[in-house]
């Protein structure tokens, strides 16, 4: 290499080498990060995998070293890029899933300070104590052209030291006009670089107080965007808030994710929209409609396009994801939260627009005025996955009622790992690659690309813009400036907005300019612009309200809708007449802004043309319901909406209730009694859920009623009133319980429930039974449940079958009920009755001295069953260890045993602590030694030595593991056979950690970042066990067909790039962005990249135990 190349390659790694020691503006200390290779080459070659509309072309604008791991980019108007970069990804930001401690105070904390007390309570947890939480730094890097060839030369660190513990993933930047807005947990920063050095020397935290909880990893402040009323736009993720005002005011939301809205300075913060679960970027249309793209929850739910609404509440909950199996993820599936919008979906929320991708990350919107003519007012989202399907997808959304649909969806740039794409102010859109992603935190890459249409890039108005953008707005005449409210592109037209705005402060005439605009332009946007503007001024000179409120008769639908949300903004009293008017107006959405700035106005003539309204809606449109009720709620008469308790209108009285509900008025309690079951139920999740805790004596008392007349779709309201008969606790509120167990029409999931709450009566476990939240009750007598079991035992045993008749049998047993044995002896004796039924019914002698119960278990150690006969062996080894050992040591020694039977004696028998068991444990530990235990056998093996240590086991034990190959795949050599394929259906489905149904479906469960794996065993005869092994713990290893990116340099000069289709005996099959397929060589290729497996993995999330379960789950997917 010449000499020069090599001092500039040296020049360079040290100017991008990621990280520092000592960050000079805040004295933060922190690791350094190792710089990456050089990954232009490789980055350039990748161009040859994508596939983009025809006519764009992509560029690769900068590659590592010179940025790394890019969460979120942002364009200022000398098109220069600033890149928010995350090191602490697992490696000081912490979520409850992998760190599985945590989940019990993250379920209670309410502030950041309450997680900082957490992390120090479990400090001993961590490597290094409280300074894991330090040890790695976040930083927003800045990259610039500055010779104009369309590719990075400079890379700097704009701003580093974010390794606070309370500091989150950097994860939103925005530059506007020298201040770059930056959004890390628990700050919104404003920095500035006042002295061009490309470093940020101002710093001040906007607002604090975002981030109460660790929830879940990438959760995080992001989402920054202007709004048309010239206030930042942001948004949380499920880490919630607990956030004071500049102002004074508190606004908590733990556990829930949000969209907040302040000034530029941080002052009149406020919440706009709850309930989301990680709306990870928000993006204005054209007519400042907002919109997020919110996350799912990894189990089988869709990500949404969320209409982002004043008051709005989208019904997500944290604790939700952490509620397991068969009530997985509590009422967000199922009560259908997360669908879109169907009869009987509970009414205290707004439904979804539609479904967007399976990873929402980057989303913007764009005039489209640099693409083609299929892309004027669409979407842009990036969908960030491990698979093919990773990349930008484009859409548009229409008018529905008050609220919108998604149409022309499709892939616009893919496979690429995006986070974050910006459309910048010269036409290209600029695409942040993470290239890959590291479990750990490492850093394994970062790349930003740029898209662009040739044959638009020098178009007039793409002209145009740049050079608004680059000359600035300040010097711009007034005129001008107004010209510009109608110009194509929204951003022009914004800037424009903002700058008339603040001129008109120093030159009144622009209010007479902006009215005049406002009243009549040929241009629809231009009129819209100058209402906003006018909206922004009438916050502080009323003057201007009158311009606005004249427009709310205007003949263009828009205007009007515009005029009637503005008025409410600027709190224009002298409007609400006309307002009220509107509520009857021909468009929905005029009706929608009517009803929410009536509120705004708290205008009481309003109630009854808002309850108009909502008669006339009939419940069919959620937004208009949502608006009316918004507005009702701000009103406030609380008297007046109680009135129409009785209305005739359903619709009508299911307002009342959520009036109520948000007004926590406790006279919603008369609804419970509605005669529309849809109005009962969402009567009891106010009850419920807020909690109004004095209500549950007639929430209770639903559940006899439902027992006594049935109604359709029960469960919400009968799980709510089992909840309430369970937290009341008394003998009648049992047998209200115990009642519903046996009543054939409710569902069989209701009546389990019944059943799992009688077990709990006694001892309540801290979290809510519905809901999932922390909700502690006091222990109860165990007489009142055992008494209520026993008085009713026969009923119980007469009125269930199946597996609720086992359960039933189950809960006698557990709460010590006093029963006929000949009735148990008779079920665990019956050869045709379901071994887990028999199982139970042995359990029940458990303890028993009496002839009955010898000959039960003498039966069962006879019995046809093998579960029936394990557990009579370790029923007798507990009760007589003298009898029990030769059992187990019989069984054991019998290899032709069931290997459930000799798997549960090696339980048993590390259990009991008498000589005559070390001596059994001591010759299978002899036997493991000699390499003479079955394969099914050996985890049994190990974890019985483990639960029952000596010295000789213990030394026997580790030289067994240390023979074991030492690579991540060895330890788990153990775990290819033996599983338990039932409890290896919970690992996957429910395991929080190991988090598996995260990216892969079985029969229709389950998120779709991963190949499907309903039949993965039949659709791959030749997978065996330790292909399974090998792809749980190596996922990287062997990626499977049609879910990795391949690069391949070959040997005459050509790249082929694409899908791995398959890899078999020396040739592979790619198919490329056309969707060509291309057949290569091995010996052809000279150099290969591919993209590795987003699956973490699972070698130090899962015991040998659960990862033969898991296998053996696997592998009856046939």
């Amino acid at each position: 290499m010449h000499p020069s190349r090599i001092a500039a390659l040296f020049a360079l790694f040290a100017l991008v080498s990621v990280g520092s020691a000592i960050d000079p503006a805040t004295g933060s200390k922190a690791v350094t990060e190792p710089a990456l290779p050089d990954g232009t080459d490789t980055a350039r070659k990748q161009i040859a995998t994508f596939k983009v509309p025809a006519g764009l072309k992509v560029e690769l604008f900068a590659a590592e070293p010179m940025l790394a791991s890019p969460v979120a980019i942002g364009l200022d108007e000398k098109n220069r890029v600033f890149v928010a970069e995350e090191y602490r990804f697992n490696r000081g930001t912490e979520e409850n899933r992998t760190r599985s401690f945590l989940l019990d105070d993250d379920l209670q904390i309410r502030t950041p300070e309450d997680r900082l007390a957490m992390y120090r309570k479990h400090a001993n947890k961590f490597d290094g104590g409280m300074d894991w939480f330090t040890k790695h730094s976040d930083q927003i890097r800045l990259l610039e052209d500055t010779k104009g060839t369309g590719k990075a030369d400079k890379s700097t660190v704009f701003a580093g030291g974010f390794n606070a513990p309370l500091d989150g993933l950097a994860a939103g930047v925005m530059a506007t006009n020298g201040d770059v807005y930056f959004t890390c947990i628990p700050n919104l920063w404003k920095l500035k670089d006042t002295k061009g050095a490309g470093r940020a020397d101002v710093r001040e935290a906007l607002l604090t107080g975002f981030g109460v909880n660790c929830a879940f990893l990438g959760h995080d402040l992001h989402g920054l965007a202007w709004g048309p009323d010239g206030k930042l736009y942001f948004s949380v993720g499920d880490r919630g808030f607990h956030v004071t005002s500049k102002e004074g005011a508190t606004h908590s939301g733990p556990r829930t994710g949000a969209v907040f809205r302040c000034n530029p300075d941080g002052t009149e913060f406020e919440v706009v929209h709850r309930g989301l679960r990680n709306p990870q970027e928000l993006a204005f249309d054209q007519y400042g409609n907002l919109f997020a793209d919110d996350n799912n929850c990894d189990k089988g739910d869709h990500a949404r396009l969320v209409y982002v609404v004043e008051d709005g509440n989208s019904g997500w909950n944290m604790p939700y994801q952490t509620i397991p199996g068969p009530y997985t993820g509590g009422p967000w599936f199922a009560e259908r939260l997360w669908h879109l919008p169907h009869a009987g979906q509970p009414a205290y929320i707004v439904p979804p627009v539609g479904k967007i991708g399976t990873g929402p990350s980057g989303f913007l919107f764009t005039s489209g005025t640099s693409l083609p003519e299929r892309y004027k007012n669409s979407f842009v989202m990036c969908n960030y996955t491990g698979g093919p399907e990773a990349g930008l997808e484009a859409f548009r959304v229409k008018a529905k009622g008050a609220g919108f649909e998604i149409e022309d969806y499709h892939d616009f740039f893919k496979p690429i790992k995006a986070t974050d794409a910006e459309f910048s102010y010269d036409g290209k859109l600029y695409v942040a690659d993470f290239v890959n992603l590291d479990w750990g935190g490492k850093s394994l890459g970062g790349r930003i690309y740029t898209v662009f249409d040739p044959a638009k890039i020098d178009a007039p108005v793409v002209k145009d813009t740049k050079k608004l953008f680059a000359e600035g707005f300040d010097k711009r005449s007034a005129d001008e400036l107004t010209k510009l409210l109608g110009h194509a592109d929204q951003r022009v037209r914004q800037r424009a907005q903002f700058a008339l705005v603040e001129r008109a402060g120093r030159a009144p005439a622009i209010y007479t300019v902006l009215a005049n605009v406002a009243a009549k332009n040929e241009s629809q946007f231009a009129r819209i612009h100058a209402l906003w503007a006018l909206g922004q001024l009438a916050r502080k000179n009323p003057a201007t309200v009158g311009s606005i409120s004249a427009r709310l008769t205007d003949a263009d639908d828009e205007v009007r809708a515009q005029a009637a949300k503005l008025v409410g903004d600027v709190g224009s009293v002298s409007a609400a007449a006309t307002l009220v008017e509107r509520l009857t107006d021909a468009n929905p959405r005029v009706r929608f802004f009517a009803a929410q700035s009536l509120g705004k106005l708290k205008h009481k003539p309003a109630v009854g043309p808002l309850f108009d309204v909502l008669k006339a809606n009939k419940d069919e449109d959620a937004f208009i319901r949502h608006a009316c009720v918004a507005a009702l709620t701000r009103i406030a008469d609380a008297d007046s909406v109680v009135a129409r308790s009785g209305d005739p209108s359903a619709a009508v009285r299911m307002a009342v209730v959520l009036v109520q509900r948000k007004l926590a008025d406790q006279r919603v309690a008369k609804l419970l009694a509605d005669a529309d079951p849809l109005v009962r139920t969402e009567a009891a999740r106010a009850i419920h859920d807020l909690p109004m805790d004095d209500l549950l004596p007639p929430l209770a008392a639903q559940l006899a009623k439902l027992v006594a007349s049935p109604i359709a779709d029960s469960d919400a309201l009968a799980r709510r009133a089992i909840n309430a008969n369970y937290r009341l606790g008394g003998t009648e509120h049992a047998r209200a319980v115990l009642a519903a167990v046996t009543c054939p029409t409710l569902s069989t999931a209701v009546r389990a429930e019944a059943l799992a709450a009688l077990k709990d009566w006694s001892n309540p476990p801290p979290r809510d039974r519905v809901t999932g939240f922390w909700r502690t009750e006091k222990a109860r007598d165990a007489a009142i449940v055992r008494g209520v079991v026993e008085n009713g035992l026969e009923a119980l045993l007469a009125g269930t079958t199946g597996r609720l008749q086992t359960d039933a049998v189950g809960l006698i047993v557990a709460v010590g009920a006093r029963a006929d044995e000949a009735r148990f002896a008779s079920l665990a004796g019956d050869p045709k009755a379901d071994p887990n039924l028999r199982v139970a019914a042995v359990r029940f002698f458990a303890g028993h001295k009496s002839k009955q119960a010898d000959a039960v278990l003498t039966a069962a150690l006879k019995s046809n069953a093998p579960l029936v006969r394990a557990e009579a062996r370790e029923l007798v080894a507990k009760s007589d260890p003298t009898r029990g050992v030769p059992l187990l040591d019989e069984v054991l020694a019998d290899e032709g045993a069931s290997t459930r039977e000799r798997q549960q004696a090696l339980v048993a028998i590390a259990a009991l602590k008498t000589p005559a068991a070390e001596r059994v444990l001591d010759a299978w530990t002899y036997r493991l030694a000699a390499g003479e235990v079955p394969a099914d056998l050996q985890v049994d093996v190990l974890d019985a030595l483990k639960s029952a240590p000596s010295p000789l086991r213990d030394r026997l034990r580790l030289k067994f593991e240390s023979a074991l190959p030492q690579d991540p795949v060895g330890k788990f050599k153990v775990s290819l056979t033996g599983g338990d394929a039932d409890a290896g259906r919970d690992v996957f489905f429910n395991h929080t950690a190991a988090q598996c149904v995260r990216c892969h479906t079985i029969n229709g469960s389950g998120g779709t970042a991963g190949p499907d794996l309903t039949k993965v065993v039949a659709r791959n005869p030749v997978k065996t066990r330790e292909h399974l092994l090998e792809s749980l713990v190596l996922p990287s290893a062997k990626i499977a067909p049609g879910f990795g990116t391949v690069t391949l340099a070959l040997a005459d000069g050509r790249t082929v790039g694409g899908t791995l289709l398959s890899e078999e005996k020396g040739t592979l099959v790619v198919q490329r962005p056309d969707g060509k397929k291309v057949t290569v060589q091995a010996d052809e290729i000279e150099r290969r990249s591919t993209a590795l497996s987003p699956m973490p993995a699972v070698d130090r999330t899962l015991t040998t135990r659960e990862m033969r379960d898991l296998i053996e789950f696997l592998m009856t997917l046939k």
